[in-house]
């Protein structure tokens, strides 16, 4: 009889420590999991992308310390004055110049149109696209080759298609324009752009706009670098051939990317 008392004692320990255990571990893994779903839904750190409104942003995802800028932070674009230069009995080149009114900011793929009419006022050609908005006050917008075959272009207009979204964007490289040479028959403009920063600068556009002496633009061009090494410089050569009258000034623009 002891001896089955004994092994009935032993038998009821066993299934406790083992109730014991299973309860244990089954409260751990409850316990993890708890903690998990703790951290993942309340204690993740606010950021510029979650679309709560957290932090320190004026709207959601937007002002603050967020990159991006809400709209009631910023103002629409301003076009100054857009024109149209024949370079070619068929072929004319749009000239724009947008004023950004929004420091520091800048807008990627804004759609916009240039529409060319003719002294009747009648639509030759319109040109549609994207372009970028850089953080400069003054943005010279210039596409060439548009071919309008035996029509004459009086005018030109230029609009943006849709509002821009405006964000704040980082230290740019610091491109200087020198060197400047404008041929006496405006046939010819030339420039060096350095980079005088520590990093290469990528896609740099440079326009060129010519004026006569009431200040009008009479002749647009641009070119694409595609990269000014950091602490380099490069050559630009812009040519109108034949010359264009009665200009007194050149105005060359770098626009870098972004």
């Amino acid at each position: 009889m002891p001896f089955l008392r004994y092994n009935t004692h032993m038998a009821l320990s066993w299934s406790s420590r083992r109730k014991f255990l299973y309860t244990t571990v089954a409260g751990a893994i409850g316990f993890v999991a708890l903690l998990t779903l703790y951290v993942v839904f309340f204690t993740n750190a606010p950021t510029c992308f979650d679309r709560v409104l957290n932090n320190d942003e004026r709207g959601v995802d937007c002002g603050g310390s967020c990159s991006l800028l809400c709209r009631d932070q910023t103002r629409a674009p301003v076009v100054l004055w857009s024109r149209a230069f024949q370079v070619s009995p068929s072929t004319y080149t749009a000239a724009a110049y947008v004023q950004n009114p929004n420091p520091g900011a800048a807008a990627r793929n804004v759609a916009y149109s240039f529409q060319l009419f003719d002294e009747k006022n009648s639509l030759v050609t319109e040109r549609i696209g994207v372009i970028n908005i850089p953080p400069v006050q003054t943005v010279p917008f210039i596409d060439p080759n548009i071919d309008v075959g035996n029509r004459t272009v009086a005018r030109a207009l230029f609009a943006f298609s849709e509002e821009p979204v405006w964000q704040r964007v980082g230290d740019l490289p610091p491109l200087r324009v020198g060197n400047q040479y404008l041929a006496p028959d405006a046939s010819q403009l030339s420039a060096t752009i350095s980079n005088d920063s520590i990093k290469d600068a990528n896609k740099v556009i440079v326009t060129a706009v010519l004026f006569d002496s009431k200040g009008i633009a009479r002749g647009a061009s641009r070119s694409i670098l595609p990269r000014i090494t950091h602490k380099g410089s490069q050559d630009v050569v812009f040519t109108w051939p034949g010359g264009v009258k009665n200009i007194i000034r050149a105005e060359i623009t770098v626009l870098p990317s972004f």
